[in-house]
């Protein structure tokens, strides 16, 4: 195995890693920050699920820790990450934000990914978008976009837009 696609594999499998460690994280953004740095966070959200997501239960949902991200340079309120404690909790939450905030362009909530992933994930939307106007079915899943339940295999991260050897075999 040459040195490079060994070093390729690792990048790979570390991101994968990451990927897997913010499985439980959810950011919510547009949330204002009333009360500065005296802000409870915690409180903020679960007043946020009760209200604006319709969960009437807010306190039983169970947070690991929750906190605002850092300053931003567009001026906008500062997002808010949660990792929350069980993950049918993120996915009431966030089942409940793709419901209920569909038609509320101030408030948006949506998974932590590594910034790679982001990328990745952007360069395939116009790729995306061609697919639905010819009105397959596709889904965008962290970088990789399935067409008709099958795996697409353009890859514009890649130099040759193909898939590695060994993911060939990996189940998805």
């Amino acid at each position: 195995m040459s040195l490079e696609r060994e070093n390729y594999e690792i990048s790979e499998r570390l991101l994968e890693l990451k990927t897997h460690s913010m499985k439980y994280n959810l950011i919510f953004a547009g949330i204002p920050n009333v009360h500065g740095y005296e802000e409870n966070t915690e409180n903020v959200l679960r007043d946020f699920l009760n209200y604006e997501l319709g969960i009437a239960d807010a306190n039983t949902v169970s947070f690991q820790n929750v906190h605002r991200l850092g300053e931003r340079q567009d001026g906008k309120h500062k997002s808010i990450i949660a990792r929350f404690t069980f993950y049918n909790d993120h996915e009431r939450v966030r089942k409940a934000a793709a419901d209920k905030l569909e038609n509320k362009h101030e408030f948006s909530v949506y998974q932590q990914y590594p910034r790679e992933i982001y990328e990745r994930s952007k360069q395939l939307i116009p790729k995306l978008k061609e697919f639905q106007r010819q009105k397959k079915k596709v889904k965008l899943i962290y970088d990789k976009l399935y067409v008709d339940g099958q795996l697409d295999e353009f890859r514009p991260h890649q130099e040759n837009h193909t898939i590695p050897g060994y993911l060939d075999n990996r189940c998805v």
